[in-house]
């Protein structure tokens, strides 16, 4: 009797253990599920309750407007002075013969927050003169750098009436994408935990069971939780694309950097032609710093003004101030006929390394309706470089069956020297010139 009393006791306590198990089972996937759902909703909350101040508030969260601003602002990614919000980019100019391959370090932050600063690091090499060198059995102009470079971003600005439809129908559109992810939410966990509840000790030998399920069950939910988050992001942001229920949102950045060249140019110079000719070296170290201000309209189109100030150290070949002169060489015999031994080119007149500070500026427009554009740039030289330069530019965006950029061309047409203030040299009877410069934002957005 006593025995059968103790082994009903023992099989009660087995049973409220289990349901006691299961409980605290369902009570953890319920609560997880339910945070996920509660974290998207009081982010939905936020921009519901956000107050419309002067025509300006919000009509989606602050990561969504990141991923918005992310796909306009890569839309025109033509030079340095450009901006990326891709973790990755690159920039060609032909022209310079130059490529830029840049690396964004922004690491994401778990709150809704728009993007503040980040760091960009990149490499510049000139390639296009190597590869023409040594064609033409030329000297190098070798340019080999690193860039560094800090942007802080300011707070993007929506504006749209206050008493219109846009709010209205952005919240009514917004509340469906919370309800269907809520629902995709719950369908996801309860897969998970049938999948989960049917892993046998025998499957992971050598384990606590309850330790993997555990485990597992963690790495599930982040997962999901991340997963959502940015699925919530994402779709705000394509909804704000498709309906175009605003009427203005802008943005501005501000960047200081600087470019370290690893190797030094090297020029052969001579005084005149009969010269002795002596090698010279500069190292092309350069300061900068711009900031842009960037308007998005569905009326009007998109708008992107920048104004940008550095200091460099120039040299007198590459600011016009020399000729180009062949050296011959001496004549040798190949064994039948007497030839020429080209030894490379040279520079006649008094070379100079020295600092030029430059101030310029750049307006671009893209209508809204349209992949082409047209921009205007120009740039003044200081101190023993006077010369002022413009751009005249038509760029183009190539978009993915997504309608996200892809790639950005930039047909250029180059006006050097507009004041003459070179005189007597090679450059002013080839003041014009044309150029392209390629563009490609990718791997994941700055989120």
């Amino acid at each position: 009797m006593g025995a059968g009393l103790k082994y009903r006791s023992c099989l009660k306590a087995v049973i409220i253990c289990c349901l006691f198990l299961c409980c605290v089972t369902a009570e953890v996937k319920a609560q997880t599920t339910a945070q996920i759902i509660d974290e998207i909703k009081a982010i939905n909350s936020k921009v519901i309750n956000w107050p419309n101040s002067n025509g300006q508030g919000m009509l989606i969260s602050n990561k969504a407007m990141n991923i918005f601003l992310s796909n306009k602002v890569s839309s025109y990614l033509s030079g340095n002075e450009d901006l990326s919000l891709y973790k990755n980019y690159v920039n060609i100019n032909a022209a310079e013969g130059m490529i830029n391959i840049n690396h964004n370090f922004h690491q994401p932050v778990d709150s809704d927050d728009w993007v503040r600063s980040f760091v960009i690091v990149g490499a510049r090499v000139n390639i296009a003169n190597a590869y023409s060198a040594k064609i033409a059995n030329r000297y190098y102009d070798n340019q080999l750098g690193f860039t560094i470079q800090k942007t802080w971003m300011g707070k993007p600005r929506t504006y749209y009436a206050a008493n219109g439809n846009f709010k209205k129908e952005m919240d009514a559109a917004r509340a469906l994408i919370v309800n269907t992810l809520a629902q995709n939410i719950n369908k996801k966990a309860e897969e998970f935990e049938q999948s989960l509840n049917g892993l046998k000790q025998d499957e992971v030998p050598g384990q606590n069971l309850a330790d993997v399920k555990s485990k597992l069950r963690k790495a599930f939910y982040a997962t999901l939780r991340a997963d959502y988050l940015q699925q919530f992001s994402g779709q705000q942001s394509e909804l704000l694309v498709n309906t175009a229920n605003f009427n203005l949102v802008t943005d501005n950045w501000t960047s200081l950097g600087v470019y370290i060249p690893v190797i030094p140019q090297k020029f052969m110079v001579s005084d005149d032609v009969n010269a002795q000719v002596n090698k010279h070296y500069n190292y092309p170290f350069e300061l900068f710093v711009t900031h842009t201000r960037f308007w998005e309209s569905p009326k009007l189109g998109r708008f992107f003004l920048t104004f940008a100030g550095k200091g460099f150290v120039n040299n007198a070949v590459q600011s016009g101030s020399l000729f180009s002169a062949d050296v011959t060489g001496a004549q040798g015999l190949d064994g039948t006929n007497t030839v020429t031994i080209n030894k490379g080119d040279r520079y006649i007149g008094q070379y100079k390394n020295f600092i030029t500070p430059v101030a310029a500026g750049k307006l671009v427009y893209i209508p809204s309706t349209s992949h082409v554009g047209i921009s205007f740039r120009i740039e003044k030289n200081w101190g023993s470089y006077k010369a002022l330069n413009s751009i005249i530019g038509i760029p183009i965006v190539l978009i993915d069956k997504k309608g996200v950029p892809a790639i950005n061309f930039e047909a250029q047409l180059l006006l050097q020297d507009m004041n003459n203030f070179l005189k007597d040299t090679h450059l002013p009877y080839n003041k014009t010139a044309v150029g392209l410069t390629v563009g490609i934002p990718f791997s994941k957005i700055v989120y």
